[in-house]
């Protein structure tokens, strides 16, 4: 039987023949490897409290014992897992972090735009709200506003009434109307704001467009086999990204039914 298969636990050549005297004799005293191994005492103290480190062997006082070689090993392989998950997940880390940084020089590089340039990411709702009224105060042309129910209609009211003075089209467009949108409905209309309400399959973005050059989006989803919602709000200047969903809009109010 070889075993020099313990040389990959981490055995050196000397310990694997200590070892080997120790468990093929069941125990043995300190004295009898000293002189049957020839074997310095303090080269055998240091090889023996490795072992011992290891769970190899059992020392009380001058008693050399082997450990059962089941428990030890998997008493092994049980803490080199776990080392090794250490490591992965610390691998992982550096390799999510190395991600983040080249990216988007590659992409740069690459494709010549950068991510940023694209779309910036909102950190809340409420960020998302605030930036959203900025929006409409700075309109000069036109609004367009795709939302469910329009739910957060009061808090963008007077500043779309204020672009209303301004001569801004304003316009909204809504996948949903009920009993708890009736009345937001007929205050657009009393103060000429136009409403129209979409033919189409549900969405998962809402978005404001100003000007067809800045745009706020709000993109929902589930993942497979949840109830949670997810969402992550964004905006862009992007003309690309602005004309994606400003193509988007005009062809959903082309279809959608005026109320």
């Amino acid at each position: 039987m070889s075993f020099n298969k313990l040389k990959a636990l981490g055995f050196s050549d000397l310990e694997i023949k200590i070892y080997e005297y120790v468990i093929k004799k069941g125990s043995c005293k300190k004295e009898d490897l000293l002189r049957d191994l020839e074997l310095t005492e303090e080269g055998l103290n240091e090889h023996l409290s490795k072992m011992s480190s290891l769970g190899a062997i059992e020392l009380v006082d001058d008693l050399v014992s082997p450990s059962p070689p089941g428990s030890f090993l998997q008493k092994y392989l049980r803490l080199k897992e776990v080392e090794l998950d250490l490591q992965l997940a610390e691998l992982r880390k550096l390799v999510n972090e190395l991600q983040m940084t080249l990216e988007p020089v590659y992409s740069e590089s690459k494709y010549g735009v950068r991510l940023e340039e694209l779309w910036q990411s909102i950190d809340s709702l409420s960020s998302m709200e605030m930036e959203t009224i900025r929006m409409i105060s700075r309109a000069n042309s036109e609004i367009s506003i795709l939302a469910e129910r329009f739910s957060y209609y009061p808090k963008v009211r007077e500043e779309l009434l204020s672009a209303l003075d301004r001569k801004v089209r304003v316009r909204v467009l809504l996948l949903a109307l009920d009993k708890e949108n009736e009345g937001r409905v007929e205050d657009l209309k009393r103060n000429k704001i136009e409403v129209r309400l979409a033919r189409c399959d549900w969405r998962s973005v809402r978005f404001t467009l100003v000007d067809k050059r800045e745009v706020i989006f709000l993109i929902w989803a589930k993942k497979s086999g949840e109830n949670r919602v997810y969402y992550r709000p964004g905006y862009s200047k992007n003309p690309g990204m602005v004309s994606v969903f400003s193509d988007s809009f005009e062809y959903l109010w082309d279809k959608a039914l005026q109320l």
